[in-house]
């Protein structure tokens, strides 16, 4: 018993975070918590913070542990390495040092599994998502990726924020780029089931800092940028949405498909996912055109597009704007066009996080909670 409330209390820990982990029927999240911490790494983890911090603020928090300054880095490199925490560098007193903090299930310590699912994981993961994980994330305000157009041309009438033209962004970026497997892919192959849309396992794509700590986690490897615009080009053959980081920087884009990936197969449940997307485009059909073919309903991968007597109809309250219905239209007879309102997304990385934050506790908590870190609490 007295373990099962130490990973009672490191749920707990991990819920105040900007993504939420919530209690379930089951339990099955604590068998996750088991399976990536052991009980003296789960003491650990109970003095990390949601933002990334020195071992030196971390240290006298576990006192109690007796562990060294090089026990207790060796400890948490450890926790790194197996996709349990974040890990990174900050600047500290003048110089440059590892910093430290917790991560949430998604997107983090599920993701940072590839390679290394388990059955038994994944089927905890999936009973977890069932019974209370997808509708506590699905239900916030601000979502962690988004979708944009497969291809900016695609978009009638109107310019198209630098942001939603993934294309141009990789363009003008300087890199590096990386490419990894798909854990989502993985995690159906665990169950027997198999993707109908694309045979490659690498669909995961990232950029910058994203790319580099990918690659020394050993997750990812490097592409020069043409491989990385030659993936974008068979996502869109393929018929795979793209969902960026939800920023104007986003530091990965996923490829993904109806059959294997979590976020699509859940907000494809909803009767509304342009709720969780917030998208800027949407489909729609000129009906003079249409030949109700079909071929765009086929495409379509949240089922926003019915074909009846000959003709395509688009749901605006589900259409995600990813544009795959477009790219396929022999007869042009649909297009993607701006909604009428547009969101901007946030800027990068810090700001989407500390946005869902404010959204799910308040200023008031949050600065309170920031003080607090000042004289060496933790969030």
């Amino acid at each position: 018993m007295q373990q099962r409330d130490l990973y009672q209390r490191l749920r707990r820990h991990l819920d105040s975070a900007p993504i939420p982990l919530p209690a379930s029927p089951s339990g099955a999240e604590l068998r996750l918590l088991e399976h990536l911490f052991t009980p003296r790494e789960a003491e650990i983890a109970l003095a990390l913070s949601v933002v990334a911090e020195p071992l030196e603020k971390i240290q006298p928090r576990l006192k109690k542990l007796g562990l060294s300054a090089s026990q207790l880095r060796e400890i948490l490199d450890e926790m790194v390495r197996k996709g349990a925490i974040s890990g990174g560098l900050t600047g500290y007193r003048g110089k440059t040092v590892p910093a430290y903090g917790k991560a949430p299930l998604v997107i983090g310590m599920f993701e940072w599994q590839v390679n290394h699912l388990t059955r038994e994981f994944v089927e905890d993961f999936h009973t977890y998502l069932e019974e209370s994980f997808a509708r506590a994330v699905f239900k916030q305000k601000t979502s962690q990726t988004r979708t944009v157009p497969i291809n900016a041309r695609v978009v009638a009438g109107a310019a198209i924020g630098r942001y939603d033209d993934i294309r141009s962004y990789i363009e003008k970026s300087r890199g590096p780029f990386g490419v990894m497997n798909c854990i989502c892919r993985q995690a159906r192959e665990l169950l027997g089931e198999s993707c109908s849309r694309s045979r490659d396992h690498e669909t995961c794509l990232s950029i910058g800092p994203t790319a580099l700590w990918l690659r020394r986690q050993g997750h990812a490897r490097l592409v020069k940028k043409q491989q990385f615009l030659d993936l974008l080009d068979r996502a869109e053959a393929e018929g795979l949405v793209l969902q960026p980081q939800n920023t104007r920087a986003p530091g990965y884009i996923c490829c993904c498909c109806p059959d294997c990936c979590e976020v699509l197969l859940n907000v494809g449940k909803l009767p509304r996912p342009v709720d969780y997307f917030d998208p800027n485009y949407q489909a729609r059909v000129d009906a003079g055109s249409c030949t109700g073919c079909k071929l765009c309903e086929k495409r379509c991968p949240i089922n926003a597009v019915t074909v009846t007597d000959k003709k395509a109809r688009v749901d605006s309250m589900r259409c995600i704007g990813c544009g795959l219905c477009v790219v396929t239209c022999k007869a042009q007879a649909i297009t993607l066009q701006p909604r009428d309102r547009q969101t901007v997304p946030p800027a990068d990385s810090k700001a989407l996080y500390t946005k869902i934050l404010f959204q799910r506790y308040g200023p008031l908590r949050i600065l309170g909670k920031a003080a607090g870190m000042i004289t060496g609490g933790k969030f």
